[in-house]
């Protein structure tokens, strides 16, 4: 098993992470995760990264890892950029935006419905999009012309295909194309430069995933074309663990966002929205502005930050506490176990 520690940013952290280090190597050396890279970063830029990994895998500190969903937390964050500069309103109708998306109920739909997987509109099954490889336009085309299912609002129910709709609005408001404009109002300005649909060119660096194929070199290409080509908004980033920390250090202070603006993405948005499963039970979730929210308990702090993929990613952004957490891994479908162990680990880690 290879394993680094390595600083990033404006220093070190002066944390002691050997626990969270010793969490981890047990994740991988028991067979729970063939390889992992986690990093923490402060308010201030001050940094660490852990990489772990089996043979024959390597893992480094700027590995190329497919994120999956945390790609919604991205976007989420360009989409509240518009709405702290006042271009965008959350509650106003998308057809504001988007004007081809009306009728038939659609109007009913908002930038909030679509942020909290309110909207009632169907979604694209993760199965159908791999054997169809639809493209961007395709993907748009098919939200523009389905309908809510209910009244927006009333039912949480998880949706990835309709950010679209965020994406698109967001490339008109701004005369450009998506995801140039991703590129241009967040990834560049905040240094991600690995951050990409499109990691034809990072290729080397990528660490393949593991349940979805990629392990075949041809099936790998394809994949790769396909998410060049579809720029899914709802979850088609690559990205690294050192990106995602710049990301998460920015939401720890005002400037990309103002206190207030990331205040109210933290907010629970969906209190007393019910998710109703497919056996009729009914669950409810912390739910805050393209993000999911902690809601406080362990160490956490009330107005956690979060988001996962389904590829074993997860972004935490803890402002009470002054840090984020970044965990990568390369597993479709896998346990979110052993991140939260080392993510308790960390906090415990914490000076004071």
């Amino acid at each position: 098993m290879t394993t680094s520690v390595l600083p990033l940013g404006t220093g070190e952290l002066e944390w002691d992470l050997s626990h969270a280090v010793d969490v981890a190597t047990r994740a991988v050396a028991d067979g729970v995760l063939p390889c992992l890279a986690f990093g923490v970063v402060d308010g201030d830029g001050r940094s660490e990264i852990v990489t772990l990994a089996r043979p024959p895998l390597e893992v480094h500190d700027d590995s190329v890892f497919f994120i999956a969903s945390v790609t919604k937390a991205v976007v989420a964050t360009a989409v509240m950029q518009y709405v702290d500069e006042g271009r965008l309103d959350l509650h106003v109708p998308m057809r504001r935006y988007v004007p081809d998306f009306a009728g038939d109920g659609r109007e009913a739909v908002t930038a909030w419905h679509l942020l909290t997987h309110t909207s009632g509109l169907p979604d694209m099954p993760v199965e159908q999009m791999r054997s169809e490889r639809p493209t961007y336009r395709r993907v748009l085309r098919e939200t523009l012309a389905s309908r809510p299912r209910w009244e927006p609002g009333s039912r949480y129910e998880y949706n990835s295909s309709a950010w679209c709709l965020l994406s698109e609005a967001m490339a008109r408001l701004s005369s450009s194309a998506w995801p140039a404009v991703l590129e241009d109002r967040l990834l560049r300005p905040l240094g991600m430069a690995d951050t990409t649909f499109d990691a034809r060119g990072l290729r080397r660096r990528i660490v393949p995933v593991d349940g979805v194929g990629a392990g075949n070199r041809l099936v790998a290409e394809v994949l790769l074309w396909f998410l060049a080509r579809a720029s899914l908004p709802g979850g088609g980033l690559f990205g690294t663990v050192p990106d995602l920390l710049r990301l998460g250090q920015s939401l720890l202070r005002p400037g990309l966002l103002s206190k207030a603006t990331v205040g109210h993405m933290a907010e629970q948005q969906i209190a007393g929205v019910p998710a109703i499963g497919e056996d009729g039970s009914v669950t409810y979730v912390e739910h805050g502005l393209g993000w999911r929210r902690s809601g406080g308990g362990w160490p956490a702090g009330e107005h956690v930050l979060t988001h996962g993929g389904r590829s074993g990613s997860r972004l935490w952004v803890d402002p009470e506490h002054d840090f984020a957490f970044v965990f990568l891994t390369n597993v479709w479908g896998v346990s979110s176990e052993a991140t939260m162990a080392v993510l308790e680990a960390v906090y415990r880690a914490r000076p004071g």
